[in-house]
C-alpha cells in the first residue's frame, strides 16, 4: 500500500509540474514572441534545435541506464552519479565546440550566429543536474524534482519579463536556457545533499561499464531527436530566420496540449502491461487507449481549425505571426499520429518488438529529410509542416504495415476508429 501511495504521489507531482510548465510557457511565450518578432524567434529556434541534437549526444545514453543502476546498486550511488557527471561534463564541452563548427559552416561564418549558439549551448554544462533528477525518480521522490523545476520556471519567467521590460537584445534571451539549467542544477544539488545523498566519486571501471550500457541508446536517441528537430534545422539553413520563427510559433501552439495525452498514456501503460502478463483484456485495453487518443486528437484538431487564428494572435506572437496559421492547421493533425506512435511503444514492449521503434524512427528521418528538401525551398514553413504531417502518417500507419510482426498494431488503430467500441468500453470500465 505504501508503494502504491508513493507511485500515485509521484505521478501527481509529475503531472502538477507539467501543468505549471505549460501555464508558465503560454504566458511567457505570448509576451516574448511579440517582443522578439519573427526573425529573432527563428534565430533562437534554430540555435535551440542545434543544442537539442548535441544534448542527446552529451547524455551518452545514460538517461536510459541510471535509474536501473541506482535502484539495483544504492550503495554505489555516489560513485555512479559522480562518474556520470564527469563524463557528461566532458561530453558537453566537446558538444559546445561541435555546435560552433556546425553553425560556422551552415551560417556562412557569421560571428553573430556563433555567439547566439554559444550562449544557448552553455546550458549543456549545467544539464548534468538531470542525473540527480533520475536519482530522485529511482527513489519515487519526484516531489523534489517538481519543486526544483517549479521554482526554476518562475525564476526564468521573471528573468524574461525583466529583459523584455528593460528592452534587452536577443543575446539576453539566448542566455535564458542557461539560467534555466543553472538554477535547476543549484537547487537539485542542494536537495540531494540535504536528503542524505552520498559523496560523489569517480571510477574508470564504472565509467567504462556505464558507457557500454548506454551506447546502444545513443544512436536511437539521436535518430529520434533528428526526427523531431530536422524541420527547424533545415528551415534555418534553407529559408532563414523568418520562416523558422513562423514554424516555431505553430509548433509551440500545436504541442501545448500534449501533457494530456501523455498523462493518459502513462496511466494506461501499467494496466496494459498487466493485461498482457495476465492475458486479461490486453487487446481491448490497447484499442481503448488508441481510441481515446484518436478521438481526443480529432476534437483538438477541429478546435484548432476553428480557433487557430485566435491562438496565433493571443499566445503565438500576434499579427506578425499570422503566417503560421497554415502550419498550425497541419501540425495539429501530426500530433494525433505522433501520440498513436508513442502509445504503440507499450505494445511493442509487451510483444518483445522494441527493435522496430528504432527502425520506424530511421524511416521517419529519411522520409522527412526527402520531403523537406522538396517542400521547404518552395513553400517554407508550410512545406515543413506538410512534410511533418506526411512523415507522421507514414511512420505511424504505412511503415508498420510492411512488417508482419507490427501489422496488428495498425489493424487495432483502424478498429479503434469505431466510436461505438470506445463508448462501450468506457461504460464497462465505469460499471466496474
Amino acid at each position: 500500500m505504501d508503494q502504491k501511495k508513493s507511485i500515485f504521489g509521484n505521478s501527481m507531482w509529475m503531472i502538477s509540474e507539467r501543468l505549471l510548465q505549460a501555464a508558465v510557457s503560454i504566458v511567457v511565450s505570448a509576451i516574448t514572441r511579440r517582443y522578439l518578432g519573427v526573425d529573432n524567434n527563428g534565430l533562437l529556434a534554430f540555435g535551440s534545435a542545434c543544442v537539442s541534437v548535441f544534448l542527446t549526444l552529451s547524455s551518452l545514453g545514460l538517461e536510459f541506464v541510471l535509474i536501473k543502476e541506482l535502484i539495483e546498486k544504492p550503495e554505489d550511488e555516489g560513485k555512479i552519479l559522480g562518474t556520470s557527471m564527469v563524463m557528461r561534463f566532458a561530453a558537453s564541452l566537446f558538444s559546445i565546440l561541435a555546435i560552433q563548427i556546425v553553425v560556422f559552416t551552415v551560417k556562412d561564418h557569421s560571428p553573430f550566429y556563433m555567439l547566439i549558439a554559444l550562449l544557448q549551448s552553455l546550458e549543456l554544462i549545467f544539464k548534468l543536474y538531470e542525473f540527480l533528477d533520475y536519482r530522485f525518480q529511482a527513489r519515487l521522490k519526484y516531489k523534489n524534482v517538481a519543486i526544483a523545476k517549479g521554482i526554476t520556471y518562475v525564476i526564468v519567467a521573471f528573468w524574461k519579463f525583466y529583459i523584455v521590460l528593460s528592452a534587452k537584445s536577443v543575446e539576453w534571451f539566448a542566455l535564458s536556457a542557461v539560467v534555466d539549467a543553472a538554477v535547476a542544477c543549484a537547487i537539485l544539488f542542494i536537495m540531494y545533499f540535504r536528503s542524505g545523498g552520498r559523496r560523489f566519486s569517480f571510477s574508470f571501471s564504472v565509467g567504462k561499464y556505464l558507457l557500454r550500457q548506454g551506447r546502444p541508446f545513443v544512436v536511437a536517441s539521436l535518430i529520434t531527436v533528428l526526427y523531431n528537430t530536422m524541420d527547424k534545422l533545415m528551415l534555418g539553413s534553407i529559408c532563414g530566420d523568418g520562416e523558422t520563427g513562423i514554424y516555431d510559433a505553430a509548433y509551440f501552439i500545436s504541442f501545448i496540449w500534449v501533457f494530456i495525452p501523455n498523462a493518459i498514456m502513462n496511466s494506461y501503460r501499467p494496466v496494459i502491461i498487466e493485461g498482457h502478463a495476465r492475458n486479461i483484456n490486453y487487446k481491448e485495453r490497447m484499442r481503448t487507449l488508441y481510441s481515446i487518443l484518436i478521438w481526443l486528437g480529432i476534437l483538438v484538431g477541429i478546435g484548432t481549425l476553428a480557433a487557430g487564428r485566435f491562438a496565433i494572435l493571443t499566445i503565438g506572437g500576434g499579427s506578425a505571426f499570422l503566417g503560421a496559421v497554415p502550419s498550425l492547421n497541419l501540425l495539429i493533425w501530426s500530433t494525433l499520429f505522433s501520440h498513436l506512435a508513442v502509445a504503440r511503444t507499450t505494445w511493442l514492449l509487451c510483444e518483445g518488438l522494441q527493435k522496430y521503434s528504432g527502425r520506424f524512427a530511421l524511416f521517419g528521418v529519411i522520409i522527412n529529410f526527402i520531403l523537406n528538401a522538396l517542400m521547404i525551398p518552395r513553400y517554407g514553413a508550410t512545406g515543413a509542416s506538410f512534410s511533418t504531417l506526411i512523415t507522421q502518417i507514414t511512420v505511424t500507419v504505412a511503415v508498420p504495415l510492411l512488417y508482419r510482426q507490427t501489422r496488428p498494431s495498425v489493424i487495432d488503430m483502424f478498429a479503434a476508429l469505431n466510436p461505438a467500441e470506445l463508448i462501450n468500453r468506457l461504460k464497462l470500465i465505469r460499471r466496474r
